[in-house]
């Protein structure tokens, strides 16, 4: 049991919160100095489900089912519906134990794999363990394969298509490799969600292939002809140069699409004149069940939008883009509650007046990432206050800083702090010089937002390649960023019996250089020396808000308001008793 209570906490994000109100209330029926409640294990396995609905992170429906003997097996389904692997050494323990557990293995219903290797690494190793594992998954509904190449055991599709009944929606990465024209995965029916995601050796291998690829004439077969009910759809990047001259997407109709996300890919080349609607607007207003949309200039023109009919994407609520494509939203869907700017902007005198003036006319308005790129040295106190004071009604925020030192996170946290009802803060951004550790970083978001209930702050080089690849959604998620990193922390807010912030649970990582250097003895010539490679070394931790205050003198130097006032008391009573003394003296 405690191995695969290990497993499981290492698969998940090891921050605790406390939830008062139903600690509370569950524990009623305890005597006086009592932990854990005696009758909670007595209560149906359904009911203790139910409780366990209303937790928000994993972390806590975890110490819910540890909390009494008898309560995990009871609340397995709740502590394992949602599986996400982030390196190849827990996808590895992990995969075993749930081949070796069937019990617990039926109760994933989303399973994401995602770790980082070469081709020959260990891919074959984790397709083949999932190819195993998949008659023992009855009820997952969702597979997310995100690694750096495709699964080299290609049977692993297969198994997932034959084993899994409930299996709906799929997903897989692109690398050096790609899938051939016979590849399993070319075989579903009746998907409601697919994805795609383009990793780096794909564009090392296959960006400037101007001739079409039998995979990809197998994969949009696949999901025109084969999937008729597809709900969801998210492809990044620029997957091939397309020979047609409109795309195949552009020509699909799926009445019940709900959630749209594509990438820098070129659905219209031909040039067409006025009153000639482009065939991916025609595709637009054929799918008024359309809830988000994230698209880029490549695939729609920013000057396109003008032509939509009046009326149409009526459930339009979440959109990513850029700023230009926000601009022809906004007036035509004031009832957007989630934006995501992905395209970076370039800071100049006039953007902050100019993005301030488009966040402003979305009313309803309750979630917001912006990228940004400072090319020179730039004071964006200015910048992001405009945007906070367009925006008083955000809950998730997330900033991207690129290039160059932007603002310290202190400056960042006093102005977040006029958003009164913000749960969610992330920011990345380039380390300024006199920026404090990223523990002390913590304490001064964690002082100065009460309100927060999560926040991350992640560290990255100026010279990191743009754009910096972001998901679909605005997720509040903690875990292993989604690209390269200096530093990153993930921070939860614990609160006392009033609701008051008293602690903070914080999980660091640090990405450290290492060399392989070969054998003592051996000569390499200095340009043959293998490349750096970089190891996360993680760090979890706990600290108060509110330490034990100093008394007598030691409040003097205390770093903290009433250090401030007793110093200002000590000057005055100094300055009085001099007085006294040269007047009487």
């Amino acid at each position: 049991m405690k191995m695969l209570l290990a497993d499981n906490c290492e698969a998940m994000n090891h921050c605790v919160r406390s939830n008062t109100c139903l600690w509370t209330h569950l524990s009623r029926t305890n005597g006086p100095g009592t932990d854990t409640p005696r009758s909670l294990a007595t209560l149906p396995a359904d009911v203790l489900f139910e409780v366990s609905r209303y937790l928000d992170l994993k972390a806590d429906i975890l110490n819910f089912a540890l909390a009494g003997n008898g309560l995990l097996f009871s609340l397995l389904p709740a502590v394992y519906n949602d599986v996400c692997l982030d390196s190849l050494e827990q996808c590895e323990a992990t995969l075993s134990m749930l081949n070796r557990e069937p019990s617990i293995a039926r109760h994933i219903q989303k399973l994401t794999v995602r770790f980082t290797s070469s081709p020959h690494s260990g891919g074959f190793l984790i397709s083949d363990l999932l190819r195993t594992l998949a008659p023992k998954l009855d009820a997952l509904h969702t597979f997310i394969w995100d690694a750096e190449e495709i699964p080299q055991c290609d049977d692993m599709w297969f198994a997932l298509r034959m084993s899994c009944p409930r299996l709906h929606t799929i997903g897989t990465s692109y690398g050096a490799k790609l899938p051939d024209s016979h590849s399993t995965l070319f075989q579903f029916k009746n998907l409601r969600g697919f994805r795609l995601a383009l990793k780096p050796p794909f564009y090392d291998n296959h960006s400037d292939s101007l001739q079409e690829l039998p995979s990809e004439s197998r994969l949009w077969d696949m999901l025109i002809r084969r999937c008729p009910n597809l709900e969801e759809l998210h492809i990044s990047g620029a997957p091939f140069l397309p020979v047609s001259v409109v795309h195949p997407l552009c020509y699909a109709r799926w009445p019940r699409l709900r959630s749209l996300s594509l990438g820098d890919i070129v659905l219209d080349w031909q040039p067409r004149g006025g009153g000639v609607k482009p065939p991916f607007i025609a595709f637009l207003e054929a799918h008024p069940r359309l809830q988000m949309l994230r698209t880029s200039r490549a695939a729609l023109s920013p000057a396109l939008l003008t032509s939509l009919d009046h009326g149409a994407l009526p459930n339009l609520k979440r959109f990513a883009g850029s700023l230009e494509h926000l601009q022809g939203l906004a007036q035509l869907y004031p009832q957007i509650t989630s934006v995501a700017i992905d395209e970076p902007l370039v800071i100049r005198d006039t953007t902050p007046l100019l993005a301030a003036g488009v966040l402003q006319g979305l009313h309803c308005l309750t979630e917001l990432r912006v990228a940004f790129v400072f090319q020179a040295a730039y004071e964006c106190g200015r910048l992001v206050r405009s945007i906070v004071n367009a925006c008083p009604r955000l809950t998730k925020l997330e900033l991207i800083c690129a290039r160059r030192p932007s603002f310290t996170v202190d400056t960042l946290a006093k102005i977040v702090s006029a958003l009164p009802r913000l749960r969610h803060l992330r920011v990345t951004m380039v380390r300024a010089r006199n920026e404090q550790s990223l523990r002390e970083c913590a304490a001064v978001v964690a002082r100065s937002n009460p309100q927060l209930r999560t926040f991350c702050i992640t560290f990255i080089s100026p010279s990191l390649p743009l754009p910096i690849p972001l998901n679909a959604d605005i997720s509040v998620n903690g875990g292993e960023p989604g690209h390269p990193y200096l530093e990153s922390g993930n921070y939860v807010l614990q609160t006392d019996e009033y609701g008051l912030p008293s602690s903070v649970v914080g999980t660091e990582r640090r990405r450290l250089h290492s060399c392989s250097l070969p054998p003592f003895g051996i000569t390499m010539p200095l340009p043959t020396l293998p490349p750096k490679t970089y190891t996360t070394k993680k760090y979890r931790y706990r600290f108060d808000l509110h330490p034990k205050s100093k008394k007598g003198l030691g409040l003097i130097f205390e770093k903290s308001v009433a250090g401030e006032e007793m110093r200002v008391l000590v000057l005055m009573l100094s300055l009085g008793g001099a007085a006294l003394w040269v007047f009487f003296g």
